[in-house]
């Protein structure tokens, strides 16, 4: 099968999964992991932001490479930003390397997750609409698919909060 055409099908399966999501239908697994995502963030007050994100993006780590956007880990960071980020240059090796690391390494993910969030908070003065807007879109959070994705990441937190996730 195409790899174009399983991405396609694995991406569609992850937005219906996170369009639709429903708490009491999470694993032991999937329960074992937000409450670690919850730990992690929540020194930086980003506790149920991670969990949402780690839930639209990846389904939780079910699918952790989109090969389209090059989004990369648990909370489908974007290549080129951690990149920058990391003040490392912009190579083949470098791209593959911190791609790597993003998949197979929680903390690095989370930290470079918890990065974004922490930049467009700051960016945005505390307004969450536009932080999870700007996560997905960048600069571009007005658009019509980032504000959609900020609205999905609004209604799965209330979702984890009402079931006290």
């Amino acid at each position: 099968m195409n790899l174009k055409i399983i991405l396609f099908v694995s991406l569609l399966i992850s937005n219906i999964f996170a369009t639709n999501f429903n708490p009491s239908k999470l694993s032991k697994e999937d329960i074992k992991m937000l409450k670690l995502i919850k730990q992690q963030g929540a020194k930086y007050g980003l506790s149920y932001s991670l969990m949402a994100i780690a839930i639209k993006e990846s389904s939780i780590g079910k699918y952790l490479v989109n090969v389209n956007s090059k989004d990369f880990g648990l909370y489908q960071a974007n290549i080129k930003t951690v990149i920058s980020r990391e003040k490392v240059r912009d190579t083949s090796w470098n791209r593959n390397r911190y791609a790597m690391k993003l998949i197979s390494d929680f903390e690095f993910a989370t930290k470079n997750a918890i990065a974004e969030l922490k930049y467009w908070k700051k960016v945005h003065k505390n307004d969450w609409r536009r932080v999870w807007s700007s996560y997905n879109g960048g600069w571009s959070y007005n658009s019509k698919r980032a504000r959609k994705y900020s609205r999905d990441i609004a209604s799965i937190i209330r979702k984890l909060r009402a079931a006290n996730v």
